[in-house]
């Protein structure tokens, strides 16, 4: 039935959307912002739908696709996901120590919380009426020790149970830094581990990096029986291709991999950045074909990081900041918005002193970008712990809306796969609901005893 000429009550707009155009200029999918929605373009519109969009030049079957999937409503602005609403931005800026989110507090420990036992208390005091807390343990990548941790991790424990509530940790560690006798104390741990492994070598890389890369990786076969609760987080840069570091990721057993873009060296001239670009999207591309085929022949891929973050946003599993929620870990009971670094403002400030509103985010590139909702690197999400934190550019954000176009693809290509595989590779991100005895089953891969 064409529904072009069925009237509608209101008055129409578009929605925010994104067509994910292929190489042969086609339009398979259209990313939906609003509804965090992927939909699939009949293929009689495939052509034409993404100029059709630009020019604003419908014909009856376009229009009627456009109606008929509500990309073309009646629907208010209020409430629109990807939108902050009420004007109220004050929470879509940049983090501090504590976020709290729908059901969660994240938080970070590290060497700065001179009294660790206060500054537990502060986080667990943002964190009533929430059911999980995950405290992100980090010297600056040193090992601090199997007292301090197990006092960080018994003390947390003891709060916890308190309300009661989950409490998960994860310990930040430079490779160089995981001993025989670091690795027995991590095996018995109730911790996840992110393991910083540094550059990634390119193909022509001089012996004395391959050297280096080698050393810094060696501690790996030490975490062998932790591979489950290890993130290897690597950094990519300059002419070293995602494709090799997959290579190396596979045979030594990594399950979890991050990595974020590096930048190009000065002097590397050879490939334009049109042509990294270019060749790193294809790379995302056969990482997620590869990540699909083994889930379709029943086997655990390898959970690539910066894809499968964006996928859980898509599904509504990785928190991102909600207006009026974002905290600071040294203003007490006073829940400040933080903005810039003189926000919140130091506690002797007085009441004249405190400006009404931080800075206005609309200033961020980020505000206007079709991957504000879903991107690694977009200054209105809560940036994930230990990603790349660099500002937006005109270099860096074509690789990074690279990585968050072909987690579009991805996710809609794991809605074809067996449920329980994909629930198994994105692990305990993924949780139920709560049952009518208001207990959660969670499907995940089953955890290690501790």
């Amino acid at each position: 039935m064409n529904t072009a000429s069925i009237p509608m009550p209101g008055a129409l707009r578009w929605r925010v959307m994104h067509p994910l155009i292929d190489g042969d200029g086609s339009c398979t999918l259209i990313y939906d912002l609003e509804r965090a929605a992927v939909l699939e373009v009949p293929q009689e519109l495939q052509f034409h739908v993404a100029p059709a969009l630009e020019t604003g030049d419908l014909d009856d079957d376009l229009l009627s696709w456009l109606v008929k999937e509500d990309l073309l409503t009646d629907e208010s602005w209020a409430g629109c996901a990807g939108e902050p609403e009420g004007g109220d931005r004050r929470g879509w800026w940049r983090l501090s120590s504590i976020h709290r989110f729908d059901d969660e507090v994240h938080a970070r420990i590290g060497p700065a919380d001179a009294e660790l036992t206060e500054a537990l208390e502060s986080v667990f005091k943002q964190s009533l009426g929430v059911s999980r807390v995950q405290l992100l343990l980090d010297w600056n990548g040193a090992f601090p020790g199997t007292a301090l941790v197990e006092r960080v991790v018994v003390e947390a424990e003891r709060l916890a149970a308190r309300a009661p509530q989950e409490v998960s940790f994860e310990l930040m560690l430079d490779a160089r830094q995981v001993t025989r006798p670091a690795a027995a104390f991590l095996a018995a741990a109730p911790l996840h581990l992110r393991l910083r492994c540094g550059a990634f070598p390119a193909s022509d890389a001089s012996p004395a990096e391959q050297r280096a890369w080698e050393a810094s990786t060696s501690s790996l076969f030490l975490l062998f029986d932790l591979a489950e609760r290890t993130t290897v987080q690597c950094v990519l840069g300059g002419g070293a291709r995602l494709l090799d570091l997959w290579a190396w990721a596979k045979p030594n057993g990594v399950r979890h991999l991050d990595v974020w873009r590096g930048e190009a060296p000065a002097t590397m001239e050879a490939l334009p950045p049109s042509g990294r670009e270019r060749d790193y999207r294809n790379d995302l591309l056969a990482v997620c074909d590869e990540m699909v085929a083994d889930l379709g022949a029943r086997r655990i891929p390898i959970d690539f990081r910066p894809l499968t973050r964006m996928v859980r946003r898509l599904m509504g599993k990785e928190p991102h900041i909600e207006p009026g929620w974002e905290l600071d870990s040294f203003a007490g009971s006073d829940p400040w918005i933080v903005g810039d670094d003189t926000w919140p403002p130091p506690a002797e400030a007085g009441a004249d002193d405190i400006e009404s509103d931080p800075p206005d985010p609309d200033s961020s590139p980020c505000h206007a970008c079709w991957a504000r909702a879903i991107c690694n690197h977009s200054s209105l999400l809560a940036v994930p712990v230990g990603s790349d934190l660099r500002e937006p550019s005109p270099e860096r954000c074509p690789l990074w809306l690279a990585e968050a176009e072909v987690a579009v693809r991805l996710y809609h290509r794991l809605a074809q796969c067996d449920p329980l595989d994909v629930l198994r590779l994105l692990g305990d991100s993924v949780r139920m609901p709560l049952d009518r005895l208001g207990r959660r089953e969670d499907l995940e891969t089953p955890r290690q005893p501790f």
